[in-house]
């Protein structure tokens, strides 16, 4: 085994990499070395952007389910701890409670860090600035002279003695939460522009390469079994390191996010030492007696844990976009089509093992991004605003058209598994069982629930979220999948706008008023674009549609499942309206069969209903039946930035 050198350059890149040497080991690193906190410029300011007032349906809004969000993503901190967050959120007791985990800073905080710049873009929220500046701060100040970003051993109490993860008596870099860290940074230097987060992330992901273990063709990091898995201790890798075989979890989840960033770094910043460091990656996650081939039509098949295997799957589409890589962007897509058949799809329930019971909120999130990801790359003839990387040269044969996946995952279990309701959790609190004690500082019973509103569940069904609790991994993953959706909805190239997603949002370009499930109805305000084009959704073909400008009727051009309008003009309103598809569904979930009626995308009614205690119940949508959409007034609010999800 070798570790990599500095990649200066791509010419000799791999001869260099094979020849740099042994492993960082102990006696290269001064064991004393410790990252301290130290106060770091972040700036933080409130969204700028223009606002206004909108009489609009009243009908899911994923701006206002991020603002919420942004409660969650602030409350969860602990700023006593150097805003770590509390990873576990039990509602089902009384007091409910949160607890710190050895997980918690040095691969979940950064997912935090990415949510955090995406939720004020999409809502313009200024809530808890503060918090979120001192979260940053902190994050900053946690990443050593070496480039890389730790978890310290010092002041976390938690950090040596966790039963369910290794000991650690050291400053740690676990290699996903640094994988993280560049896609945080990234959506922060999207968000402000400040070349310092530019200079952070060329060094991190130098730091990284450097660490990193070279073999055969691939490269891939070992599991020092130090702190959480896959992690580099501060005082080097020793010689009883070894290359992991759990290909159950570990490997696909803590190389996915790496795997992930340097292909989107390399998009954005072009150093091609970047791309090499994806490439050897992806090599390692692409070995064919990793994934198992449960189906063998499909090479990217698998069983055990589902996050991981979509997580993976997410990585190499995104280093096969970057590279143009068309046979490694159709593994991609097998992947998702298998993913996509363990599941029940029409309403998003991804299982946190295959076969399994319950439907982690991550899960969810990996299947939109990857969803997302693969559309993009589908529509070879657009390729999204400015602020977003040429995606899709040459690769359109190897994705395909997965916008109404992605509308159904969103409208249903990915927004059912965001809590909400105060009223029900504090009675969820109330029949729990009561917990006389609480271990602080690891624990804390601080206004819980008031805290959590927004977070995303760890475990739901399809009619409740068991023992209604938090991992607030899912919350991190949850509200990114929020993002991916809502940037999707509206594209702009030049002056054509392309709507992919019958919901609601503001955009420089055109608003979108969506009345559905209530009615088959859609009103576009026309702002900059010249030419809208608008794809229709699945059961509602092109000759059902009625068209309108300014209430006068007009017939929009068909191409294909989208609507064309051209000669707009600011000011105009565009509406189309059609037929509200409905259908009945039965599916099988932990042996139990379902029933389910559908309006559109969305789950209006469902049978039988889970009646376990410590349960929130999700799809109470008898509202939903109704024929005709309510309407209210908001602020609407139009971010001047874009982040690329």
């Amino acid at each position: 085994m070798n570790r990599s050198s500095l990649l200066p350059a791509a010419a000799g890149l791999i001869a260099m990499l094979l020849a740099a040497g042994g492993p960082i080991v102990a006696a290269e690193r001064n064991q004393e070395q410790e990252v301290r906190t130290v106060p770091a410029a972040v700036n933080v300011t409130p969204p700028a952007g223009e606002r206004y007032q909108a009489e609009v349906p009243d009908t899911l809004d994923l701006a206002a389910r991020a603002e919420i969000a942004l409660n969650a993503l602030t409350g969860a901190l602990d700023p006593a701890y150097n805003y770590e967050i509390y990873f576990g959120v039990d509602f089902h007791s009384h007091p409910p409670v949160m607890r710190h985990e050895v997980s918690g800073l040095p691969t979940n905080n950064p997912k935090f860090a990415e949510s955090l710049p995406m939720m004020r873009v999409m809502s313009g929220s200024d809530a808890h600035l503060d918090i979120e500046r001192g979260m940053m701060a902190a994050l900053v100040a946690s990443i050593g002279p070496d480039g890389l970003y730790y978890a310290r051993a010092k002041g976390r109490p938690w950090h040596r003695n966790d039963p369910a993860w290794n000991p650690a008596n050291e400053d740690f870099a676990n290699v996903y939460g640094n994988g993280r860290a560049l896609l945080a940074m990234m959506a922060w230097y999207q968000r402000d522009r400040d070349p310092a987060w530019a200079a952070r992330l060329d060094k991190m992901a130098d730091a990284l390469a450097r660490i990193a273990w070279q073999k055969d063709n691939y490269t891939f990091f070992p599991d020092a079994r130090v702190g959480e898995s896959f992690s580099f201790p501060i005082s080097g890798w020793t010689p009883a390191t070894v290359e992991s075989k759990d290909y159950n979890f570990g490997v696909f989840m803590y190389h996915s996010g790496v795997l992930r960033a340097f292909a989107r770094w390399y998009e954005m910043r072009k150093r091609p030492q970047d791309l090499e460091m994806a490439r050897r990656l992806a090599r390692y996650l692409r070995q064919p007696g990793m994934w198992g081939v449960v189906d063998p039509a499909r090479r990217a098949s698998f069983g055990g844990h589902f996050h991981a295997r979509v997580a993976a799957l997410r990585g190499l589409a995104e280093y096969a976009i970057a590279a143009h890589d068309a046979e490694t962007l159709q593994f991609a897509r097998e992947g998702y089509e298998y993913a996509r058949s363990v599941g029940v799809p029409s309403i998003g329930w991804f299982p946190e093992f295959v076969g399994g019971p319950f439907c982690e909120t991550c899960c969810i999130a990996d299947m939109v991004g990857l969803a997302v990801q693969l559309s993009d790359v589908a529509r070879s003839d657009f390729v999204g605003p400015p602020s977003r990387p040429r995606r899709s040269r040459g690769l359109g044969t190897g994705a395909g058209d997965y916008w109404d996946d992605v509308d159904a995952y969103v409208r249903n279990q990915l927004t059912e598994q965001q809590f909400l309701r105060a009223d029900v959790l504090e009675k969820v609190s109330q029949d729990g069982p009561a917990r006389p004690t609480i271990d602080t500082p690891r624990e804390s019973a601080d206004r819980v629930i008031e805290r959590n509103l927004g977070g995303f569940a760890g475990h739901g069904n399809p009619t409740s979220l068991p023992n209604a609790w938090i991992m607030h991994c899912c919350t991190g993953n949850g509200t990114q999948a929020l993002y991916y959706a809502w940037e999707g909805i509206v594209r702009a190239k030049g002056d054509t706008a392309e709507v992919n997603l019958l919901l609601n949002r503001t955009s420089p370009w055109v608003d979108v008023d969506s009345y559905l499930p209530y009615e088959g109805k859609v009103v576009f305000h026309v702002k900059t674009a010249k030419r809208l084009s608008v794809r229709l959704p699945a059961g509602v073909a092109a000759d059902q549609v009625c068209g309108s400008r300014n209430g006068k009727a007009i017939l929009p051009k068909a191409n294909g499942r989208r609507l064309v309008f051209e000669g707009l003009a600011p000011g105009q309103t565009l509406t189309i309206e059609f037929p509200m598809p409905q259908r009945t569904e039965t599916f099988t979930v932990a042996d139990k069969e379902y029933r389910a009626k559908f309006r559109g995308g969305a789950l209006v009614w469902i049978s039988p209903r889970e009646e376990s205690a410590g349960g929130y119940p999700i799809y109470l949508r008898d509202n939903l039946r109704a024929r005709q959409a309510p309407m209210k007034t908001v602020t609407r609010y139009v971010s001047p930035v874009q982040i690329r999800g």
